[in-house]
This record gives C-alpha cells, structure tokens and sequence, in this order.
C-alpha cells in the first residue's frame, strides 16, 4: 500500500483477562516457559498489573490508547495480550483481518468489537478486509508478528515459519502492492523463529535486526533491503533477541509528534551502551516492565501493541 505513514500516536491494546501459558502456541514458540501449577493465579495476576502499569505508561508518553476487553467469547484466551497478530490497520481506513495458526488464536478475533471501539474514540474503519475468507486458514499469516513493514520505501520483510507461511505472505505482498524481502531463520535449537517481530524491528529511519539467525545465504540481501531505506542498522546477537527480546520493538510517535520507542525493561537491559545510544537518537526510549508477560506468553512489548493508524472522523 502506496502512502502510509509510518508512525502513530495511537494503539490499541487488549487486556490479558485469560493470561497464561499457552499449550497450542507452545509447540513452536521456544520463548514460552511454562509456569509451575501453584503459580497459575500468581502469574496472570502479575500479567494483569503489568498490563495496567504499561498502560499507564504509554498514556503519559501521550500515547492515544484504546484497550478493548473479552465480551465476544467465553473461551479461554491465554494469548490476548498480544493481539498485533489478529489484526493490523491501514491509514485510508482499512482494517484487516489474519489468519491465525492454533484454535486459540482463532478465538481472540473480535471484529465487531474492535470496530465498535474505534468509533467511540472516533477513528473510522472504512472497510473490513478479512484474509481468513480468501486466504487457506491452514496456511496462516500472523500479522505484524509476521510482517515488518517499512512503509516509507513500501517494503516489506519477513521471516518464514509455521505462523508465517511463503504462499500466503506472497498473496498478502501482491495484494497490496509491497516490494517483497522474505527469507529463512534457524535457531541455536535448530527451528524457524515463530514471529519475525521477535528478531527485527524496523523504525522510520533504523532497523534492529538479529542477523546471525538469517540464513546466511539470505543475511546480505536483507541487509541492503533495510540499508536501502533506513540509515542506521543495529545488530543483535541470538542471547540479546532470545533473553532480552531486544528485537521485539516498537517506535511510535507522541502527541506533540515526536518519536518514542517502546521496549521493555529487559530489552532496556539486554542492548550495549553504544546501542541504547544509537536507539535515543532515534526517539525518547519508553521502557515498559512485563516481565511476567515475556516469560510465560514469549512475547514482548511490540506483541502487545496494535498500530492504530485509522483516520479520525473529521
């Protein structure tokens, strides 16, 4: 899609109401830990107070944030929290609906819902775009896990896994007129990353990328894919994406229009000096601490986080 911005001042959030270690998504998320069963109450009520301080903290950013809640489904959603992966949004107005892998994925889509939300805070979703009817649902596309966009260039990167399959990610980049960067990942365990946003972020003018993970006939074509439309690349290693989710990024802008950049407190931890430098030129850092959220979900502060790019109502 010609024309999109790349930052926005606004997000969309879903409560981990159901938090917990998801079974379905364990199977090929390596970054999920499984809690002892006497901690199970202990840990979404922990996920559930970090949410609320992320909540906090993002709002005094001058981030405009709207949370939706679990009112469609009685079933139990232990991913919610990060639902980047169900839905992305576009800034003619478009909203557009992914595949997911496992059944409780699935089930956290909540179409209405999300629309009902964006009205009441006045943004407009001009037309619902929803890829599980025109898509094979056995061959899913997880959203902005799966996608990288740069949209100032119009290009897009992504890593192939199981939530990320080639056909589909071919079909998604010609639908909507995206210069296509795909490639392959292996990790220290010997399998695809789950979620291309778990290695690599791409920012308006940087990128954060774990090289090594990328095939390494692949590593030098992707490079010059991101240093052709950003002019600072940051190189991470496998222990600053696997312990620190150093990749798993966001930049924003606030409401005065400056950029922001979201990570969590580990992330924070896990880059160099000299990379935490180079990050704050970039835009004021915003260190959210979820903990919990990262250690049992295996996910991290840019999972949590749904672009809102949708136009406001005049």
């Amino acid at each position: 899609m010609k024309y999109q911005t790349h930052l926005t001042n606004s997000l969309i959030m879903v409560q981990p109401i159901d938090f917990g270690y998801n079974e379905q998504t364990g199977e090929d998320n390596e970054f999920q830990n499984r809690p002892s069963s006497h901690q199970i109450t202990s840990v979404r009520e922990q996920a559930n107070k970090e949410f609320e301080q992320s909540v906090e903290i993002l709002t005094s950013a001058g981030i405009d944030l709207l949370v939706l809640g679990k009112s469609h489904t009685d079933k139990t959603l232990p991913d919610a929290v990060f639902p980047n992966n169900w839905f992305s949004t576009q800034s003619n107005g478009n909203l557009i609906i992914y595949p997911m892998k496992t059944q409780n994925r699935q089930d956290e889509v909540q179409v209405s819902q999300l629309i009902t939300l964006a009205n009441k805070n006045n943004y407009q979703v001009k037309e619902t775009i929803d890829l599980r009817q025109s898509f094979d649902e056995k061959k899913p596309l997880e959203g902005t896990g799966s996608l990288i966009f740069h949209h100032p260039s119009n290009r897009l990167f992504a890593a192939i896994s199981e939530r990320c399959v080639e056909s589909s990610l071919e079909n998604f980049a010609n639908q909507f007129g995206y210069e296509l960067f795909k490639f392959e990942t292996t990790s220290q365990q010997g399998s695809p990353i789950y979620h291309t946003n778990v290695l690599m972020s791409c920012g308006e003018d940087f990128a954060v990328i774990t090289k090594d993970i990328i095939s390494l006939s692949q590593q030098e074509y992707i490079l010059n894919g991101l240093s052709d439309c950003v002019n600072e690349i940051l190189i991470i290693n496998e222990q600053q994406m696997t312990e620190n989710f150093c990749g798993n990024i966001l930049q924003l802008k606030d409401n005065d229009n400056q950029p922001i950049i979201v990570l969590s407190s580990s992330a924070y931890k896990g880059f160099t000096p000299r990379q935490i430098k180079q990050l704050e030129q970039q835009g004021s850092l915003i260190i959210l601490p979820i903990p919990t959220i990262e250690k049992v979900g295996g996910g991290s502060a840019r999972c949590m986080l749904g672009e809102n790019f949708l136009p406001k109502n005049c």
